[in-house]
């Protein structure tokens, strides 16, 4: 089967630093290197990266010394505790507010909104010129699970757009690593249209919820009513959960989905594979999602004296997790560099975490990737979409996600 785009990509020389945009992307030889040395590599920073699947596990694990409270920001970069995401909380605040994000996406809400999310993709892929080229990035693969969490958060319709558009430059930005841009710092302060769109719509929910009057069944009146030890978050805290609910959906989920597409696209085989069984798309989900992760890692910071595969890891030091490198760990997957759609473990990857930290929109990703391919699949003949003769894959320039920055392809070809 075809390997992942990016692994056509060179290894880079020298000390490898995952926060440097496009290293983390174009490091598979590397790490499947210092997978075969030990489960644990000195990286540059001082850092420590663990490689293997059984040590990524336990780490993701391990809330008592190795703390999310950092994330993903540089060393130093602090952050107020109300403007935290979830995953820049440590437990038990992470427990509680966690508990909040599940109740609000519960199975049955998913659910419901699967005949939306269906409709949502069809009229997108409606709009794609047959025959023509069309770049299905901002045509498909970004609007559509940014369309779907605007619907589930009761959000207008219309404003779809611009608000992808402010969650795609905070995430370009070097807002995720420092918490800041030149506009100012903090949330508010580096996008303060973004932060009074979320503000002005949280005020609404609160007050229709505070006087007693009937507000949208949707997932915002949900953030707003839940509790956490019998309080209400706070205004600041539902802005970042909210905020958070947006960016993941406009990166991680659009990842997954114009991942398995392009895979799709390049691999016709694959494509064979899906249209000649259905149940096939679950398992080709589970392997985009191993194979090319949305999110390559996640760092912790340690707290207190512990140990990662036997090395002795001090308080101050920082771990990078490397789940996307355990996803390939051949201990655990064989050729793990291969994309491979009846692979039997495929769904034991490490993409939205494991233990206390798995991704509470894990569910939601999901069913927008299925129903995106499948509404794809519908829509266009086997054959009559085909990538840009030209075409190179060209990373999305976040540091720490995989995705097609662009997907031109030719439609309506014999």
């Amino acid at each position: 089967m075809l390997r992942a785009a990016a692994d056509t990509l060179p290894a880079m020389p020298g000390g490898f630093d995952p926060f440097d945009p496009g290293q983390a992307q174009r490091a598979w030889p590397l790490l499947k290197e210092l997978r075969r040395q030990g489960p644990m590599a000195a990286i540059a920073g001082g850092m420590h990266y663990v490689t293997r699947h059984a040590e990524c596990r336990d780490a993701l694990r391990d809330t008592e010394a190795l703390s999310n409270a950092s994330g993903m920001k540089a060393p130093g970069v602090e952050v107020p505790f109300e403007d935290r995401i979830l995953g820049e909380l440590d437990p038990p605040q992470h427990t509680a507010v966690r508990r909040v994000m599940v109740t609000a996406l519960t199975p049955k809400v998913v659910h419901a909104a699967e005949p939306f999310i269906r409709g949502t993709a069809e009229g997108l892929l409606d709009g794609v010129t047959v025959p023509g080229r069309a770049d299905l990035v901002p045509a498909f693969t970004v609007p559509l699970p940014n369309r779907v969490t605007v619907h589930l958060l009761g959000f207008p319709a219309a404003d779809a757009d611009q608000i992808a558009s402010w969650a795609g430059a905070l995430m370009v930005s070097e807002f995720p690593r420092t918490n800041r841009t030149d506009r100012g710092e903090g949330f508010a302060g580096a996008f303060p249209e973004f932060a009074r769109y979320i503000d002005d719509k949280i005020d609404h929910r609160v007050r229709l919820v505070e006087r007693g009057k009937e507000a949208p069944d949707d997932v915002l009146t949900r953030l707003v009513q839940l509790e956490v030890d019998g309080d209400r978050l706070t205004p600041r805290q539902l802005r970042a959960l909210t905020r958070n609910l947006i960016t993941g959906g406009l990166t991680t989920t659009s990842q997954l989905l114009g991942n398995l597409l392009h895979q799709l696209l390049a691999d016709p085989d694959l494509e064979r594979a899906l249209r000649a069984d259905e149940s096939a798309l679950v398992n080709a989900v589970e392997e985009s999602l191993r194979i090319a992760p949305p999110l390559l890692f996640v760092a912790r910071g340690c707290v207190r004296d512990t140990s990662i595969g036997d090395c002795p890891i001090a308080p101050g030091e920082r771990v990078i997790v490397g789940t996307g490198s355990a996803n390939r760990d051949e201990r655990l997957f064989e050729d793990g560099d291969e994309f491979r759609v009846d692979r039997p473990n495929a769904d034991q990857h490490l993409t939205f975490g494991y233990g206390a930290h798995v991704c509470p929109g894990a569910a939601l990703a999901r069913v927008v990737a299925h129903l995106g391919i499948a509404a794809f699949l519908d829509r266009f003949p086997p054959g009559s979409v085909r990538l840009a003769a030209d075409y190179e894959f060209e990373n999305v320039p976040t540091f720490f996600e995989i995705g097609p920055r662009r997907l031109p392809v030719d439609t309506g070809v014999a």
